[in-house]
């Protein structure tokens, strides 16, 4: 089980990313994004556009007043949210320099259990059942 306090209206959650690099950042968890995605230089400042040209693209809006801009979907070997290992997972990542906010969508949130605690203002992520019944208990103040 992992777990993050609430900050400035907003839950953050430290993410391992392994691609050809590992680095360590903190997405913020937003159940009205469809998917997961950042700017390139979350995952590797050095990555260049030209070497995704085989990726897949998406327009995805929303982030810039409405305007819909190119993704590419990119494969890490290993995407981890706080100690909760996801293995490989597809995220979407741009090269336009006005996104600066590094999203955990939905895409990767719905595979696991995620809990919301009005009383503690912190939100927990299990990463199944048995995660689940071994360390959550709801506890009031």
């Amino acid at each position: 089980m992992y777990s993050t306090n609430i900050k400035d209206d907003r839950y953050a959650v430290d993410c391992l990313i392994i691609s050809h690099k590992i680095s360590l950042e903190k997405f913020v968890v937003d159940t009205g994004a469809k998917f997961t995605c950042c700017g390139y230089k979350a995952i590797d400042g050095r990555l260049e556009e030209k070497a995704l040209s085989n990726c897949e693209i998406k327009s995805i809006g929303g982030f810039v007043k409405g305007e819909y801009l190119k993704f590419y979907r990119l494969t890490l070997r290993q995407f981890t949210i706080g100690n909760i290992d996801m293995g490989e997972q597809d995220i979407w990542i741009t090269f336009d320099e006005r996104i600066t906010d590094i999203i955990l969508g939905m895409d990767i949130l719905k595979q696991i259990i995620m809990i919301t605690n009005p009383y503690d203002q912190k939100i927990y992520f299990c990463r199944d059942r048995e995660d689940y019944d071994d360390n959550f208990e709801l506890a009031a103040g």
